[in-house]
């Protein structure tokens, strides 16, 4: 096996063909030498990842020690703002390591957190400490969608994704300087500009798309066209596709019938292979980025509003309550509150256990002979992804917590997670 860019044999090192922080199914081959490996993602994949820190947070994926993702945003607490301060969730809004400070109309310094901690700061006392509603947060962010989705790194990162995506799938093990010296020029020449990467704007490929992403998923298919070049379509996040130039193949594709795979990497961990069908000439039209992108603007930006959805699949539902399983016995205990176990703030426990509570609920209505996913568009009359309002969360927390303070909370949560592992049955999907 060699370096798949130079073809050096003594130091190979792992490559995240999608890397790591862009999703949570692992795609790894030790067919980079550490040099290059380091190389793209000094460059290319670190300035890429910081530029998407706020939607990987968004999407739920989280640091490599777990931790959620920290980034940058506005935030307003009850009136009082700063433009920019580093945070994972609404409780770091309040770290103590990171105090939120900002002034008021009259210039005066303020500073936000818990009242012990308040009271440490010298002069600080009990009168001049006001209470604030933490319910009245609003975290918001601007993003310049040329700088967050066609910069030159990240537009060198896409083609190195697609060329080892490639190779991976090919079995490729070294660098054939004859057939893909252009893409890999192009990745390893930090001012290299070209048509080797461009933004997909065929009508058909988001179609394919949208019927198998979850949210946040990335996919990756190949085509070869009728000009005898070779392609990898990459879509980042379900937001936006890219089409990369891998090389000339110089056989023209005729047929006017052909197959096609796709790989889904979805943020749960798992990978889903979806077969389809092209019928007539094999080409995804695409545009030149700045051009592609002014014409998919409008989608671009609801597709990213989409992404604080979060997905009705077994998968998610199951990582989730795994989790509040394992806390379950200290809440019963009394050692941790209701709030403590579901963590309010967060969407990733209180959707699961109302998804499965509403299952229970409605068990009657479970055909085990159907898909869980189909189950799950019957059931809750919805397609696969759910949005929990702020009136929704709101009335299903105060129910939660009136059940809690009648002690009938953790009876309720123990038949829906008896039901959901045991009565759920029927197809995987």
């Amino acid at each position: 096996m060699k370096c798949i860019y130079c073809n050096n044999e003594s130091d190979l090192s792992v490559s995240d063909i999608i890397p790591a922080a862009l999703t949570g199914a692992k795609l790894r081959k030790r067919f980079v030498c550490r040099y290059h490996n380091g190389f793209i993602n000094d460059y290319y994949e670190r300035k890429m990842i910081s530029k998407l820190d706020f939607y990987r947070n968004l999407i739920g994926l989280t640091e490599r020690d777990g931790d959620p993702v920290r980034f940058k945003a506005r935030v307003e607490v009850d009136g009082y703002v700063v433009e920019e301060k580093t945070i994972s969730d609404i409780a770091s809004i309040l770290d103590p390591k990171n105090p939120f400070r900002t002034e008021d109309e009259s210039g005066h310094t303020v500073i936000i957190g818990e009242t012990e901690q308040l009271l440490r700061i010298k002069g600080a006392t009990k009168e001049r400490i006001q209470p604030i509603d933490m319910g009245k947060v609003e975290v918001s962010r601007v993003d310049d969608l040329r700088e967050l989705l066609i910069s030159k790194e990240v537009l060198h990162a896409i083609a190195k994704i697609g060329y080892e995506w490639h190779c991976n799938r090919h079995g490729i093990e070294s660098y054939d300087q004859g057939k893909y010296k252009d893409i890999v020029e192009y990745i390893l020449t930090q001012e290299s500009e070209g048509p080797l990467v461009e933004l997909v704007i065929s009508q058909f490929a988001y179609v394919l798309l949208d019927s198998h992403a979850r949210t946040g998923s990335n996919m990756a298919f190949e085509y070869d066209d009728e000009d005898g070049f070779t392609y990898v379509i990459f879509s980042l996040f379900g937001v936006l596709m890219y089409k990369v130039r891998i090389c000339c193949h110089g056989k023209a594709v005729l047929s006017t019938t052909n197959k096609n795979f796709a790989d889904f990497y979805h943020v749960d961990g798992s990978i889903e292979g979806v077969e389809f069908v092209t019928m007539g000439l094999n080409t995804i039209t695409s545009e030149e980025p700045t051009i592609g992108l002014s014409r998919l603007c409008m989608d671009i930006k609801q597709r990213f509003s989409k992404l604080g959805e979060r997905d009705l699949s077994r998968a998610y539902i199951k990582n989730n309550i795994e989790k509040i399983k394992q806390l379950l016995p200290d809440y019963k205990k009394g050692k941790l509150t209701l709030t403590q176990l579901l963590d309010f703030e967060s969407q990733d426990r209180v959707i699961p256990v109302y998804i499965i509570e509403w299952l229970y609920t409605h068990r009657s209505e479970y055909d085990a002979n159907d898909t869980f996913r189909n189950n799950m568009f019957r059931i809750f009359q919805t397609n696969d992804r759910h949005v929990f309002t702020k009136e929704m969360k709101t009335e299903v927390i105060d129910r939660y917590i009136d059940l809690d303070q009648k002690s009938q909370f953790a009876e309720m949560l123990d038949e829906a997670i008896a039901f959901f592992e045991n009565g759920c049955g029927g197809k995987l999907r």
